[in-house]
């Protein structure tokens, strides 16, 4: 007699239900893990922004929050004389994006009358506790939007997780 094994079709559609059960539960854990990323990089952009309010107001410097969109990335410079150099404080080192999470675009005062070049993008902090007017758009591969705000007489942010378009011709930003 020989004796040859093999699945039956029941055994087979058994593993079919339990792998298929098995992704039901695994893919939306995958979607959420880019959600938890553009929260986490908002979170941290955010506290960048603060802290750098009060650096600038405590040390009476002027700091550049500098932005490279390609890249995902974002540095912090603070004017030296009559140039802006890379501050040296290991909280404000260039910071990447998480994984899956890009920018979109940031809107400034300086978008009406840039003559910088359109590849530089930074946010200003003055030392008189004002922060330049900014909307920071940031997006997942999924599709999901935060729209980061400065709040300009305060150095916090407002943060929502949409795409808010805060843009108005008349008045550059419009804070709730």
């Amino acid at each position: 007699m020989s004796s040859t094994r093999g699945f039956t079709l029941i055994e087979f559609a058994v593993v079919l239900v339990l792998i298929g059960a098995f992704f039901l539960i695994a893919i939306p854990k995958f979607n959420s893990l880019t959600e938890v990323n553009i929260k986490s990089a908002s979170r941290r952009l955010s506290g960048v922004v603060k802290h750098l309010y009060n650096e600038a107001v405590f040390k009476k410097k002027i700091y550049k929050l500098s932005f490279d969109l390609e890249g995902g990335e974002y540095w912090v410079e603070v004017q030296e004389g009559n140039e802006f150099v890379i501050t040296e404080d290991p909280f404000l080192r260039r910071i990447r994006l998480p994984q899956g999470v890009s920018f979109v675009e940031i809107k400034t005062d300086r978008d009406q009358v840039n003559s910088l070049g359109a590849n530089e993008e930074f946010i200003l902090f003055l030392p008189t506790g004002f922060v330049e007017p900014a909307v920071i758009y940031l997006r997942t591969e999924n599709e999901d939007f935060y729209t980061l705000a400065t709040k300009p007489y305060t150095g916090g942010m407002t943060v929502f997780d949409e795409n808010v378009d805060l843009y108005n011709k008349e008045a550059l930003f419009i804070h709730p």
